[in-house]
């Protein structure tokens, strides 16, 4: 029960604590304003965004 806790002083620290890529942060905030966009993506940019959305929930559970 010794875990150190980590806390972000800035988004950007939490951006980067969390593993979120830039390309990633940048696809988020688009997709917050304009979510339709992420249906006309080709599939394999979708199925990339989504695995690195995993892996980071998946981190955050750990």
């Amino acid at each position: 029960m010794n875990e150190e806790r980590k806390n972000a002083g800035s988004k950007a620290d939490f951006i980067r604590m969390a593993g979120i890529t830039p390309e990633l942060a940048e696809f988020v905030t688009e997709f917050v304003d304009k979510p339709d966009n992420f249906l006309s993506l080709p599939f394999e940019k979708r199925r990339e965004i989504e695995n690195q959305i995993d892996a980071i929930l998946y981190s955050f559970g750990r």
